[in-house]
């Protein structure tokens, strides 16, 4: 074996037994999470990677979910609880939670899902590479007791650091994705309305790379009482739409050229439409099915070319005003 594949296999080792001992902080927000609160903590606190702590932040809520976070945090000194006087609304509540960790790596946690065990471990393992800032995994969705294996599966796993195909379909989930601290002072503060985790993960390509750990760690709870996820959520009503969305993207002053000169050109015709009646816009239309590949390339599709032209088709027909990100 060569001097150098020795010190390059000496220089890996450093690096995972260095990122063994760093501190993760997982940063958890409730708001009215009684039902399904216990479940979730029990499986953080079930990790194999052993150096965390769990923050979590309530938003003021009106169940017991408080009563049951006192008695986690009398269980477990990994566990640190603070309760907002007034409601912040999902998003800042997450910004107010992120600011709170004391981690070499953020972990994000939604209060109502199931983490695997391995989680946090697989998680940190891109980080031996420098240029990742962001890493996330893949989730499953579980639905009246069931996995839903099928519509994950109907969608690739975003890596790299194209920000453009970022700006119309956030694919980075808040609760699969961890950090590295040093992105925190990069994406706050996270602008009014604007969903956190988009704007985290927009953000991340312009410092630096997003890995994709291409494992399902989390069972994703889908239910009526979703804080933000289900239909009638007040926050999905505070959304920004994506005309205002694209306008907040272009105020991030790291984007590349190419992103910038994409976004400009996106961001014209968006407004344009915008103000149009009803119909079919060709401009939009032509955009969204040239760059195709870039707009819907993360959806997997048996014949995609197909695929692409009717969400081109559709989106080219879309008003987006007044309409959050998840259309």
């Amino acid at each position: 074996m060569s001097n150098k594949c020795v010190k390059y296999q000496d220089d890996l080792l450093m690096k995972n037994e260095m990122n063994e001992h760093r501190k993760i902080s997982v940063v958890m927000c409730t708001y009215n999470g009684s039902k399904f609160i216990d479940e979730q903590i029990t499986s953080i606190l079930n990790q194999e990677y052993e150096n965390f702590e769990l923050v979590i932040v309530d938003d003021h809520s009106i169940d017991d979910t408080w009563k049951k976070l006192q008695a986690w945090q009398e269980k477990s000194n990994l566990i640190t609880i603070y309760k907002n006087q007034s409601n912040l609304g999902y998003n800042k509540n997450f910004e107010k939670a992120i600011l709170l960790a004391s981690g070499d790596f953020i972990a994000i946690s939604d209060q109502d899902d199931i983490w695997l065990p391995q989680k946090l471990t697989k998680l940190l393992q891109p980080f031996n590479d420098e240029k990742i800032v962001l890493a996330h995994n893949r989730s499953v969705r579980l639905e009246n007791g069931r996995l839903r294996f099928k519509s994950a599966q109907l969608h690739y796993h975003f890596e790299g650091n194209d920000t453009r195909k970022l700006f119309m379909f956030n694919q980075v989930n808040g609760h699969d994705m961890m950090f590295r601290q040093e992105l925190v002072n990069k994406f706050v503060p996270i602008p009014k309305g604007m969903m956190y985790d988009w704007w985290i993960a927009v953000t991340a390509t312009c410092y630096g790379k997003i890995a994709s750990v291409n494992e399902f760690l989390v069972y994703h709870r889908i239910h009526s009482e979703n804080s933000f996820f289900s239909k009638n959520a007040a926050s999905k009503k505070k959304e920004l739409d994506l005309e205002d969305s694209l306008k907040l993207f272009s105020t991030i002053k790291e984007l590349k050229e190419e992103s910038k000169t994409y976004l400009t050109a996106f961001l014209e015709l968006v407004t344009r439409h915008n103000k149009q009646e009803k119909g079919f816009d060709f401009k939009l239309f032509q955009f969204l099915y040239r760059d195709r590949k870039i707009v819907f390339g993360h959806k997997k599709r048996m014949f995609p070319d197909v695929s692409y032209l009717k969400y081109a088709i559709k989106y080219a027909k879309m008003n987006f005003k007044n309409k959050g990100v998840s259309f």
